[in-house]
Formats: C-alpha cells, sequence, structure tokens
C-alpha cells in the first residue's frame, strides 16, 4: 500500500557527548544517510519526510540529496520533544498509513521496513519490536519491587507505522510526550501489531553504539 515515511532526526544527541551522532561516521557515511537509503529502497515509498532540528534544515536537505537522490523527499522542522518531531512529520505526509522511524537506528532494512507496513494494513498501526532476553526487574527507590514475566516482554524498535489521523487524533487528547508511536494510539485503545524486528537494528545512543553498528554493518557486508 503506498506509504510516506517520517525519519525523526530532531534530538539533541546528549546522551551521545559532544559530537552529533545523527552526522557521526559510521562506515563512511553519516549515520542517518544509512537509514535515508534503508527508506529510498522499500517498494511503493511516497514522500520521505526528514524531521531536523532547527536551524539544521539545510544541512539535511544536502545529506538526502546525496544519500537518497531518488526519493521524493523534503525536511521540516521539529520541537523540543518526540511527539512534536513526530507530529511536524506527519503533517507533511498525504498518505493514510505512515511508517516513523528513528534516525538514530541506521541498520534498519528494506526488508524490515516493507514487512511492517504489510502487517498494519488493516490494523490501527504495526511496530517492528524484538523479545527481551535478559531478566526484566521493576525497582523503585533502588529496591526490587516487581518481577516481570519475560516471556511477555518484547523492546520496542522502529519503524512503527500508523495510521496518520489515528495518531493526530491520540496527540489531541493531551499534550503529554510518548516514548513511541504506538504507546500513542493506546491513548485511544488502539493496539498495533507485531512484527519481529532484528536484535541488529539497534539505536546508536552512546559511542559504543557506533563501534557495534560498525562491526555489524561489517559481517552484514560478508555475508553478501
Amino acid at each position: 500500500m503506498p506509504t510516506d515515511a517520517v525519519i525523526v532526526a530532531a534530538g539533541g544527541s546528549t546522551r551521545f557527548g559532544a559530537a552529533d551522532k545523527l552526522t557521526a561516521d559510521l562506515a563512511g557515511r553519516p549515520v542517518l544517510a544509512w537509514s535515508l537509503a534503508a527508506f529510498e529502497a522499500v517498494r511503493g515509498l511516497g514522500c520521505l519526510v526528514i524531521v531536523a532540528a532547527p536551524g539544521r534544515e539545510p544541512e539535511f536537505e544536502a545529506l538526502a540529496a546525496r544519500w537518497c537522490p531518488r526519493a521524493c523527499f523534503r525536511v521540516v522542522t521539529g520541537g523540543a520533544r518526540r511527539r512534536d518531531s513526530v507530529e511536524a512529520g506527519l503533517r507533511a505526509c498525504a498518505t493514510r498509513y505512515v511508517a516513523i522511524h528513528d534516525g538514530a537506528r541506521p541498520l534498519v532494512t528494506p526488508s524490515l521496513i516493507e514487512r511492517v507496513i504489510a502487517a498494519a494494513d488493516g490494523h490501527p498501526g504495526a511496530i517492528a519490536a524484538v523479545p527481551v532476553t535478559d531478566s526484566i526487574k521493576t525497582v523503585r527507590g533502588g529496591v526490587i519491587v516487581g518481577h516481570p514475566d519475560r516471556t511477555l516482554l518484547w523492546a520496542a524498535q522502529t519503524p512503527q507505522v500508523v495510521l496518520r489521523q489515528a495518531w493526530l487524533d491520540a496527540a489531541a487528547f493531551s499534550d503529554d510526550d510518548e516514548t513511541d508511536d504506538a504507546a500513542m494510539l493506546s491513548r485511544l485503545g488502539l493496539e498495533c501489531a507485531v512484527v519481529e524486528g532484528s536484535y541488529e537494528n539497534l539505536k546508536v545512543t552512546r559511542p559504543l553504539d557506533l563501534l557495534v553498528a560498525s562491526a555489524l554493518l561489517t559481517a552484514r557486508e560478508a555475508r553478501q
């Protein structure tokens, strides 16, 4: 089905240190460029909307022109919170369903994006996620207060595909932020389908993640 996409790239990289993780070098190209190239290769992709921090729009326009030149793309200005940036991106889209992706997940593949888009059809949305492998504890005040059943826990990733208008309606319910788009839809009692993602689809948050991503890309290239 025709699907626009929003790549959220307006964050401040506060946990990455002094450098900007989105433009940090990863195997010869900026981190963000890997996501752009993956979405450009998605079959049936509509418009690709890149959400930039205020003042960085020209920089990201130049980056997109180089790394996804065949895509129909546009750059819009994001906000202080994730929900503000996602909303700015969604309002620049035209399709019924929209794929939302964090620009800091450079190892996403066209195949995963297409599987999540397909799973969303007929549902409020769909997300990529992986089963949790560690034992998870609920902690309050430095003390364990809960032991969730690990077999029920999945770690959410992006892309997350949503019904565009449903997301906007859910956001209008409250000005509170949400950590992901499935949580936003749940405000209306809407539950997303889940597609098993990949443990390689990591989010670059700290400098160590960049080293891991580089090693994974090297291994991926060796397999091809």
